[in-house]
């Protein structure tokens, strides 16, 4: 316990190796118009250290968007990057890394990830580095979800063989903060949409210059600690569009034509034969598990009498917990009790292995094939060699990815290599409104042989998805030799009997200008093309791509040259909110999981939230670092310390799978107890409580200082059926231990620690 005389400690921002984080904040400023979505990210890194650094920085980048500029600003002065031959790009970086200049280069990663590298920065630099890039959204099912992603979650498995080289693979830290800042600007076309943050608060102001446009600006106090969502649903059915745009570049096709079709939904299948696939790895611990329950409980309730189903599960082994079966009363009553108990608890994610497991299931009835719906935050590497293996199986392969940083790029390209589709839901979304999403694909008659007839010669055309959904935006581009071309564009497919189909069909009435549309364009052909063409496709077009880097160099003046070798500083990323169950990234009053009202817990089903985020305290609980090893957390120290609001998760997270107050110090056995509360829990336990008892009254006890009404109330009900003299006497026995209302005790605001470890 903290003595009268002693100071809180001063929070420091240090990295792994002892120096101060270079990356100092991040500002990102969006524009959404139509179903175009421009992003410019701006990064800031200063030198506070006194040596000379090379700063390596692994980030996302939102999956589908192509890279348009890259520039960085350095002590103010700015430079336009340039797109070259990786080879090229890294010899050019090491000679100015050599002759004492600042070089910045950006490289494009194995699923996903993005590397920057900023050579030579100074004592005292800053540096600005700029990315600018777009994408074209899809309607989903009537929405539209961008997303700006922020952090790189832990993954399970071997980065190194996925294609990163060692200084890429990011080592996310638990004590790391650093502020994010965003603004969206709202087109006015779109200004009566219904437009929804999940994830964030944002304050919506009229956009100057702009009659009827808004602009969304993120309040402060956000961080790079989870993806950034905002949905936008139109108050009317989108219909299918086309456009064009004139290609500058040398060559046969003049013409960009750019298809936006939007077909009905198919004819129903007779059933589905679903096989239930959910993630209980480490990893997914938290928020994650909780959310893949509220989802699975969503696909329970939407399943029909004909349907058949199975529930495995999966971490270093694979579990099948319910064997194929008919949707029957009893079968369905055996899945929601099976959904209920889920855990994350099964170790590592080996998803491989249990996605081969899966596909070897034998459904009773297999006459239309059977799908896979996977549940999961898809924090492994290597997805090109998993969606390879399902794809090879022929199974469909349907994706809910969940949590506050779900890897994007890996889902989508295990789902859209197998025919299937990825809904997202970050905490705070409604989880059962995407599984029923989910089941509406799963349930049309699939199209077969989905192709466009453009209404004249295409040069060359993207490759269509493997499958077409009604509801689902089809995005599509080609290239064509007659510059005025104003061509009816067609989306035909095959049906079950074999007669050609028209699905959707559009005019190209308009044309835009600039070089965006044809730099999108360039980039959707890469995938058809071998690596010689698609890197001359990329320098062409200037694409970041795996095949290419962005490189720039800030000359110096000889007397301003570095003349000292630079040490290496790995950036570490934030770490996830709500990863492992470490915290929470669900938005204070939000439901996350709906309970049976005819278990114990009715009486406060209604009140029931995930408990709010809280920040971890200076002192008494010190800030430790951790080191990642598959979805594990080891320490470097033999005794790692938890803070007093994680008991609150584990008391919460029992109470919430359980119903019951049986097991719960067995729950919390093992876990990184803070000294002070394993003190409070030996003392309660000397008054008369059971271990049970005591780990539910301190819990209790913590929730209430934090002004919790809603979590102290999901416990009130539990409080209740015991002896109250003892209730009393045990939480006075805990003010007195822990401080009771002494806030020294509880955590500053995020604001206040930064600013102390700022200087400020």
């Amino acid at each position: 316990m903290r003595s009268a005389n002693s100071k809180p400690q001063a929070f420091d921002l240090q990295s792994s190796n002892g120096e101060r984080p270079a990356l100092v904040g991040v500002q990102v400023n969006g524009q959404l118009d139509g179903i175009l979505f421009g992003l410019t990210v701006r990064q800031t890194y200063r030198n506070t250290s006194p040596s000379v650094l090379e700063v390596i920085y692994s980030f996302p980048m939102p999956a589908q968007a192509v890279l348009l500029g890259f520039a960085s600003e350095l002590n103010g002065e700015r430079k336009v990057g340039t797109v070259t031959a990786k080879p090229a790009a890294e010899r050019q970086y090491e000679k100015a890394l050599a002759e004492g200049d600042a070089p910045v280069m950006l490289e494009a990663g194995a699923d996903g990830v993005h590397t920057a590298n900023i050579g030579n920065l100074k004592p005292g630099d800053e540096l600005v580095l700029e990315v600018r890039m777009a994408q074209l959204l899809r309607f989903e099912q009537g929405r539209l979800r961008l997303c700006i992603p922020s952090t790189i979650a832990p993954r399970y498995g071997n980065a190194e063989a996925a294609g990163l080289q060692p200084q890429q693979v990011p080592h996310p830290s638990l004590t790391i903060e650093y502020p994010l800042q965003v603004s969206v600007a709202i087109a006015a076309g779109l200004a009566t949409w219904s437009i929804d943050c999940p994830t964030h608060r944002f304050t919506r102001k009229a956009q100057e210059g702009s009659e009827g446009a808004v602009s969304l600006e993120l309040t402060q106090g956000a961080w790079l600690d989870r993806d950034v969502v905002i949905t936008a649903t139109p108050r009317e059915q989108r219909q299918s569009f086309a456009v064009s745009a004139i290609d500058t570049l040398p060559g046969a096709a003049t013409t960009v034509l750019m298809a936006a079709l939007q077909p009905p939904p198919s004819t129903s299948r007779e059933y589905v034969a679903l096989k239930l696939l959910v993630d209980c790895s480490g990893s997914m611990g938290g928020d994650s598990i909780a959310s893949a329950r509220a989802a699975l409980m969503g696909v329970v309730n939407a399943l029909q009498v004909n349907d058949q189903v199975s529930l495995s599960r999966f971490g270093s082994t694979v579990e099948h917990g319910l064997i194929p079966g008919d949707c029957n009363s009893n079968h369905l009553e055996q899945l929601r009790g099976a959904v209920s108990w889920l855990e994350a608890d099964l170790g590592g994610t080996e998803m491989a292995s249990a996605l081969a497991s899966v596909f070897g299931l034998a459904m009773k009835r297999d006459s239309i094939g059977s799908d896979v719906l996977l549940v999961t935050d898809g924090e492994v590497w290597g997805a090109e060699a998993l969606a390879k293996a399902a794809k090879d199986s022929g199974h469909r392969v349907f994706v809910i990815g969940v949590g506050s940083s779900p890897a994007e790029t890996v889902l989508r390209t295990l789902a859209e290599a197998t025919g299937g589709a990825c809904e997202f839901v970050t905490p705070g979304e409604a989880l059962e409104a995407a599984a029923s999403r989910m089941l509406v694909r799963i349930r049309q008659q699939p199209w077969r042989e989905a192709r466009i007839d453009w209404g004249c010669e295409a040069v060359w055309q993207s490759t269509l998805p493997r499958s077409v959904f009604g509801g689902d935006t089809v995005i599509a581009f080609a290239g064509v030799a007659d510059a005025g071309a104003r061509p009816t564009i067609r989306l035909m497919a095959t049906g079950a009997g074999g007669t050609s189909h028209e699905l959707a069909r559009s005019g190209a009435e308009e044309t835009i200008a600039g070089d965006a549309l044809p730099r999108m364009a360039a980039h959707s052909r890469l995938a058809q093309a071998d690596p010689a063409q698609a890197e001359s496709l990329a320098v062409s077009y200037q694409l970041l791509t795996g095949h290419t880097n962005c490189i720039l160099v800030h000359e110096r003046a000889a007397a301003d040259k570095s003349d000292s070798p630079a040490v290496l500083q790995q950036v570490p990323p934030m770490m996830a909110a709500g990863w492992g169950a470490l915290s929470t990234a669900m938005p204070r009053g939000t439901v996350h999981y709906s309970l049976d009202c005819s278990g114990l817990m009715a009486p406060v089903v209604g009140a029931l939230r995930r408990w709010p985020e809280r920040d971890l305290p200076p002192d008494p609980v010190p800030l430790c670092e951790a080191l990642y090893v598959g979805d594990q957390i080891q320490s470097p120290q033999a005794n790692v310390i938890a803070t007093l609001n994680q008991m609150v998760g584990l008391a919460m997270s029992h109470i919430l799978s359980t119903n019951s107050l049986s097991g719960l110090a067995a729950h919390g056995e093992g876990q990184l107890i803070h000294d002070l509360a394993r003190e409070a829990l030996d003392k309660a336990i000397a008054l008369g409580c059971t271990p049970d008892e005591a780990w539910l009254i301190l819990a209790h006890w913590i929730s209430s200082q934090g002004a919790d009404q809603l979590t102290t109330a999901a416990m009130q009900w539990f409080i209740k059926q015991l002896d109250a003299s003892k209730v009393a006497l045990v939480q006075g026995e805990m003010a007195q231990l822990l401080g009771g209302q002494d806030r020294d005790h509880w955590p500053q605001s995020r604001e206040d620690r930064l600013r102390q470890a700022m200087g400020g």
